[in-house]
Parts: C-alpha cells; structure tokens; sequence
C-alpha cells in the first residue's frame, strides 16, 4: 500500500520510516524546503505548490495545524483516506477534505521503531484506518472526542514526561558513582524491564511487589511522595489535555 505523508517534521519522519520497515510505499511530500530536499533517495518526493491531486491516495497530514486551511485550498479530487495527526484538530475539521475514510491520531515518535501507542477516532472503512496505524505501532479507537483527547495526551505528551524521569534517573546514578555510558545503559535497561511488568500489572501492584517492609525501595518512594511527584504529573496531564482541548 502507498502512503502519502504531508509534511517531513521530527513526526512525519519518524511515521515514514516506520511505514518503510513495514513494507508500505511511502512518499514525503510538501512545499518545497531544503529538508525535503535532503530526503530524496530515501523516500519518493512530491513537490506540492498551488495545486494538489488527492485522488485514491492514502494521507497523512502531519503539517503544523495552522497549515490545515491551506491543504484544504489547494486539495483537488477524492482521497481514499486522510488521516491527520495534527494536535487541536476534530474528526469533524478533517471531514471537510473530500475522503472516503477520515481519521484523527495522535501518535507519538516511536512511530520511527514502529513501538508507538496510536489513539484514534475514524469514519469509514475502520479496517484500513488501523491497517496504517498498525505500520507505525498500535492502534486504539475511541468513540468520543474527551476520552480521545485524554489518550492523546498519554500517546503524544506523557513520553516527554518520562523523559524527564529518565533523566532525572541518569542523573542520579552519576552522582551516586556511575559514569555516564553505564547510567545511560543502566536506564535504559530500567525503561525496557518496566515496559514488560507495566504490560499486564497494575502500576499500584508492582510498586508493593517491590516494596519490602522497613527496605530500601519504600524509603525512596517516601521521598518521591513527599516531594509530590504524583500530584506533578497528574497536573501535567491535566495542563496538557487543557491546552489540547484549546
């Protein structure tokens, strides 16, 4: 299957290669720009100036979302799908483009390793919509614009988030002797040993699976309540999700 991606920002590249690893044709167009210049020999390049043919094809809208009026101005005929991973946008805004399947996605760009989480709402051939998503990770429809925007957060925000605890971590472990390449293994390790447990536990199950009496892990996790790491995050995806429901 071809897959168009408009737009070749850090998200769009990283859908694009997840797509190539999963065998799909990708094609990276936009207005011309020196970046998309540089992609040509990797992926098929489609210049877009005034006018732009949409027939049969399957796109990706990962432009900037003030850019949305203008790919509607300048989209002539009747896609197959259009899929648009634009933040603040609703399923209703991209119906407007003339489609025979609509979707909304919020995906994150881990897309790049095809490990990405992928939060949608969709009209149409639902089938095809989670075809494409599932080429860069894995889809998950909801059914109403709330409970999209707060698992847009989780999909698209939240790894920003944990960056910082990934940080915060490697930091620690410097200061506490290691040198920079063994923390940076050593978290990374951690991030991959979590994502396994978090699979099918609840977070509130592992934490006391880990926490002895009187030891040394829930002395930690004191230290982490006391300085309010919970209620911080909670507030961060509460602020995120205000801003996303604009």
């Amino acid at each position: 299957m071809k897959i168009t991606i408009i737009g070749a920002g850090n998200m769009g590249l990283a859908m694009a290669n997840g797509l190539k690893s999963a065998g799909f044709e990708v094609v990276l167009a936009g207005r011309f720009s020196g970046r998309l210049e540089a992609l040509r020999g990797e992926f098929n390049i489609e210049i877009i100036d005034k006018n732009y043919d949409i027939n049969d094809k399957n796109i990706i809208l990962a432009i900037k979302p003030n850019a949305l009026e203008w790919f509607k101005n300048i989209a002539n005929g009747k896609a197959n799908s259009i899929i648009s991973v634009l933040a603040r946008t609703s399923l209703e805004q991209i119906q407007a483009i003339n489609a025979i399947n609509h979707a909304i996605c919020l995906p994150n760009i881990a897309a790049k390793d095809r490990a990405s989480i992928n939060p949608y709402m969709a009209s149409g051939d639902i089938e095809m919509i989670e075809q494409i998503l599932n080429g860069f990770g894995k889809a998950v429809k909801f059914d109403s614009k709330a409970t999209f925007d707060a698992a847009s957060i989780i999909s698209g925000c939240a790894p920003a988030y944990l960056a910082l605890v990934a940080d915060a971590i490697n930091s620690a472990a410097v200061r506490s002797g290691l040198n920079l390449s063994d923390a940076q293994a050593m978290t990374s390790g951690l991030f991959n040993s979590f994502a396994t447990l978090i699979e099918n536990r609840h977070p509130a199950l592992i934490r006391d699976s880990i926490c002895s009496p009187a030891g040394t892990t829930i002395e930690g996790v004191c230290k982490l309540e006391e300085a309010g790491v919970r209620t911080a995050f909670i507030e961060a995806i509460k602020a995120s999700l205000i801003k996303q429901r604009g």
